[in-house]
Formats: C-alpha cells, structure tokens, sequence
C-alpha cells in the first residue's frame, strides 16, 4: 500500500477514423474530407492533436492516418473530431468548409470495439464517425520462468533442510519478483513464474544486470541467504542455464534455469472493450471525527463550497464513469444506525454528489468507524458475481473508502485486504481532513504479520492517497486532478493480475467495422 502510484507500464493506442454519409457542402457534390483531432490536457483548452489525410470526392471515408495517443486510464482524456470539406491547399482550418464535431473521451472510445456517434453541426446530423482503437504498445510480451536449485544448505550445523525461496533483483536491489518458498527441500522447483520484458530493459533498451538471491524462509520475516549470483537480464532468454551460487554454505550450490517462455500479455484494453464492467463503490465516513454538518468547521459541512469529499467524490467519477455505464454505488459507514447502511445506487457524478447531500440532512453520526465492514460488503457482492456466473463472471469492482480518522481495526482490515486479494476487487483509500493516517502502516504491518503466519494476499489491491497534503500544493482543480492520478493509476495492472490469476481470458467478440458504402 503506498501513498503515490508504481510505476505502470505506458499504454499507446492507434486510433482509425472514418464516416459514413458526410452531407455535401454547398461548394461541391461530393466533399473532399479532412478529420482533425484536438486533445484537452489538464489545465489547457482545446489544442490541435493531430489530422487525417486529406481524401477526394468522397461521402463515406476511410482514412488511412492513424492517430496515435497515449492512453491513461486515471485521467479523463477529452478528445474532439471536427470534420472539414477542404477548399484549397492551405493549412489553415478557416479557409475550409465546416462539415459539423464529435466530442468524447478516450475512454468512450475504448470501452466498446467500435465507437459510432452522429457528427452534429448546430443541431443537425451532418454523418456518422465510426472509430476503431488498437493497443500498439511495446509491452505486451512477458517472460515465464522455471527456476530449480540443488544442493542448497542451511548455515551452521543445522542438518534440517531448508525452505527455499527466490527472488530477483534489480540492479538498484529492488526487488522485481519472488517465487514461493518450499518447505524442506535443498532441491527445489520452484512454480513458474511471469517477468514484464519491460522490466528487463533500461531507458535505452538495454538489457539489466540482476540479481538472484535464495533464501531460506523464516516465519519471523528474518530470512536466511542461502546464495546469490550477479546475471545479465538477457541471459534468462537462453534457458536451460545454470548459475553457480556464491556466498553459499555449500560448494555445489547452483541455481538453474531451466524453462524460459516468450507470452503475449493480454491488456487491460483487452478485457475493457471486449465487456469486462467495471463496478465503483464510495463508501463515506459518517462517524463524529467529521463534526457536526451544520458547523462551518465541519469536513460535512452543509453549506455553498463542496467539502473534501464532494471534491474527492467529483475528482474521482470524472475519470471513472465511462468504464462503469455512469452507475455507481454508496455507502456510508460509522454513522449511528448501522456499521454500513444500505446501498445506493446513483446515475452519474451529479448522482453522486446529490445522494451524498441528501444524506447529510437524515444521517446521524456515530462514534466508531471500522473499515471492515464496507471491505467486506463490496467483498460479498464480487462473491456473488462469482457464484452467479461462475468462470465467465469478468466484472471487476473498486471501492473508495473516504474517511477522516485513524483505522481502529487495522488488524481485521489486513484480514478483509488479504481475502479481497482473492477476487477481482481493489480497495482505495482516501485521507479526507489534517488526521496523520499513520493507521495505513499498520495495515501494511499486519498484512504481512498474515503472510508470515501462511496467509498471503494474492496480490496488491490497494492505494492510499491523503488528500489534504495533496490541496496543501495544488489549487482544488489540480488537487482533484492528481488525487485521481494517484489513487486510479494501478487499477488496470490489478485488473489484468486477477483475471490472469483466474485464467481468465477477455471475450472475442467480432470486430465492427465501418459498413461498406460506395462513394
């Protein structure tokens, strides 16, 4: 769990443009179509992104220009298509025929295989613009590894075997990947393994020097080195190979590579527009941390200027309500009635916003708040899907806990965040208010207190974001802006993670392509 996003692999897509049935301009039969994108980026207004070729004497083009952008899923990406019937050579944008726009997001267009909308000039239909979206990114092919070692002993006159684990190191000694431990072997086969060719390169596309390191696992997290050895990162290429270990306790102890597999990754753009549905959940505090609604001071306070929450609430959904079909759910905890109340489900932000309000004016706040209880509530709900549709279940879900106090249960938030790990969930949390939230560490603390005592979580599902230090340096545009950038910026590495976990694979679905008419 950390307070700013990892590093995640850059997304670049090509986007293929046409239209069908562009209305003739009074200047020609026929018009002699132009497609040009404009971009919004945060903070700026509409600025020219790129254009399609220019194509003669045609209704219903099919440009061959492909525009690439850069895709981020934690931001909202507003992308406009204007279309022109071009009068001259020049360059200029005035000195052609307006044909009408479409205005969307990126994430309109990669939710579905093949996004249609009605080119509109004041209210009038001017055509259709059909566009079609490929990942072209260069990093969707990852490494499968089999590890074994021999030989392996413990240090001392210990005579019982060791249980073995691997991990590989960077040439910084972060850690990228780690195998299970196998308990009493000294010749162990570990499981394979997936390593991102990403990983393998630096800036210049230059293969890494690494490390293995073999430990022999202790329950108190106080590993014994059983060896290392320093690799080249092509060398895991060129399996089978073997790697003597040095600072060992035995002379003939080796690691040996001894399968090693080139895979295509399915992408998170796979699984969004072949159907996969994304589920959000913001669950507020109600406890009397907040004080009361009707005080100014109050993080509730009713009153004209939105509170943290709206903010958080608003900053979030912007981004997110494309991939969801505008719905979300609330919850609210801590307030007096009950650990989670019952669940609502709203139409867009403005939905939202209103139902939070709403709220303000019948909820009572009450004096404990645990994050358990809304852990557990969405956990119940992926359980569900899961029940119901079984190996063909794709839906994802992601709850937002918005909360302004220390966590009083740490310890069954561990629980709840290892179980989660287990089904296609994420959990975010944000720090609304000055409250320190040093309770986060302890969440950490105890989820490896799980893990040393057999349980480990699957995988990471969790974000932590405290919104305070972020409006600390920003203004609340920017602060929302970068609350979303932090907190939504690993959902789809976790998405894609559980779905390979389960095997599961995105759906084939046929591919629409733009009907054929004749020009």
């Amino acid at each position: 769990m950390t307070s700013h996003h990892s590093s995640v692999p850059s997304i670049e897509v090509e986007l293929s443009i046409s239209a069908r049935l562009l209305l003739e301009s009074d200047a020609s039969p026929k018009p002699d179509p132009l497609c040009v994108v404009f971009n919004h980026p945060f903070g700026r207004g509409w600025q020219e992104y790129a254009r399609t070729e220019i194509l003669r004497d045609v209704l219903n083009p099919d440009f061959h220009n492909k525009i690439k952008i850069h895709y981020c899923f934690e931001e909202q990406q507003k992308l406009k298509f204007q279309m022109f019937d071009t009068d001259s050579c020049s360059h200029s944008l005035s000195k052609h025929t307006y044909l009408g726009k479409v205005q969307c997001t990126l994430a309109d267009i990669v939710t579905v295989q093949a996004y249609t909308a009605d080119i509109m000039l004041n209210g009038v239909k001017r055509g259709q613009l059909i566009i079609t979206v490929m990942d072209v990114s260069h990093n969707r092919e990852e490494l499968e590894l089999i590890f074994s070692a021999s030989h392996l002993r413990k240090s001392g006159l210990s005579f019982s075997l060791p249980d073995p684990f691997l991990d590989i190191l960077s040439s910084k000694k972060t850690l990228m990947k780690r195998t299970t431990y196998l308990p009493s072997t000294k010749n162990p086969v570990w499981p394979a393994i997936s390593v991102p060719f990403r990983v393998l390169r630096n800036n210049r596309g230059e293969y890494k020097q690494l490390t293995l390191q073999c430990y022999h696992h202790c329950k108190d997290g106080h590993h014994q080195l059983l060896g290392e050895t320093e690799i080249h990162a092509r060398q895991l290429l060129e399996a089978p190979a073997s790697f003597p270990l040095k600072k060992s306790h035995s002379s003939k102890a080796v690691i040996e590579l001894t399968t090693s597999k080139t895979k295509r990754v399915h992408s998170f753009l796979d699984y969004i527009s072949s159907g996969t549905k994304l589920h959000f959940t913001f669950a507020i505090d109600f406890t009397d941390s907040n004080g009361d609604p009707h005080n100014p001071t109050s993080l509730h306070h009713i009153g004209r200027d939105p509170t943290q929450y709206e903010l958080a609430m608003r900053a979030i959904g912007d981004v997110i309500q494309g991939y969801t079909g505008e719905m979300f759910s609330l919850l609210n905890f801590g307030a007096r009635s009950a650990p989670v109340s019952h669940e609502l489900h709203v139409r867009g932000v403005e939905g939202v916003i209103n139902a939070y309000r709403s709220c303000l004016h019948s909820i009572q706040l009450g004096q404990t708040g645990c994050l358990s209880p809304p852990i557990e509530h969405v956990a119940r709900s992926a359980k569900k899907h899961l029940e119901w549709r079984g190996l063909d279940c794709d839906d994802y879900f992601v709850l937002v806990i918005l909360t302004c106090r220390e966590i009083a249960d740490t310890n069954q938030v561990a629980k709840a965040i290892t179980e989660a790990s287990e089904l296609p969930m994420s959990v975010l949390i944000v720090g609304i208010g000055p409250t320190s939230f040093t309770s986060v560490t302890r969440i950490e603390e105890d989820i490896k207190k799980l893990s040393q005592n057999g349980r480990n979580a699957a995988r990471d599902v969790v974000q932590y974001a405290q919104f305070n230090e972020i409006l600390e340096k920003y203004d609340v545009m920017a602060g929302g802006f970068q609350l979303a950038k932090q907190l939504l910026a690993d959902i789809p590495e976790q998405l894609v993670a559980y779905m390979k976990m389960k095997g599961i694979l995105p759906k084939k679905k046929e591919i629409l392509c733009p009907f054929s008419i004749k020009n």
